[in-house]
């Protein structure tokens, strides 16, 4: 049996391929960052794409209304095209998978910061500058803010994950006293 994640896969590379075919790719991957943040920021609206009493018809009807007018073609017929096949849940993981089959495209390597205060766009090219000449890609920095780390921050570039935070050298001593 195929799992979501392949039928994700499979859908997100038609849309992919589509979307270079028509000369629309960067436009797409717009459509589909916008999708995945207004599932991030609403919470009713993922709740409704995966409740399965609310029909499809219905479904695609809140999309169109949500979407219509600020996404382009081949978003709208992805919602279509999932809409007739009741799959309408998918849309998220098929956002994502497009996500990264664009950034594996496009040679463009994510990368996430975490600093206890908002990192300066200097600093910030700095770092992309390090990063690029380091793993040749083209480096897409995404910033976040956690008071937390006290200090410092955390990197992560796919599985890898760099934490230079204050938070983390105080846990780490604390082990080593206990030992």
């Amino acid at each position: 049996m195929v799992s979501d994640n392949q039928i994700a896969q499979r859908y997100a590379k038609a849309v992919l391929d589509l979307a270079i075919e028509k000369g629309i790719l960067d436009q797409v991957e717009q459509d589909m960052e916008l999708f995945q943040r207004v599932n991030d920021e609403n919470r009713q609206f993922f709740i409704v794409m995966h409740n399965p009493i609310i029909r499809a018809h219905k479904k695609l009807a809140v999309l169109k209304d949500i979407f219509g007018n600020k996404v382009s073609d081949v978003m709208i017929l992805l919602f279509e095209i999932l809409a007739r096949r009741s799959r309408e849940e998918m849309l998220y993981a098929i956002s994502v998978a497009f996500r990264e089959q664009y950034n594996k495209y496009k040679n463009i390597q994510e990368v996430y910061v975490t600093s206890t205060v908002a990192l300066s766009d200097p600093l910030k090219d700095e770092l992309r500058a390090a990063l690029e000449k380091s793993t040749g890609k083209t480096i897409k920095v995404e910033t976040k803010i956690d008071e937390s780390l006290i200090g410092g921050m955390t990197i992560r570039i796919g599985d890898t994950q760099l934490d230079n935070s204050i938070k983390s050298q105080l846990q780490k001593l604390k082990q080593n006293f206990r030992s």
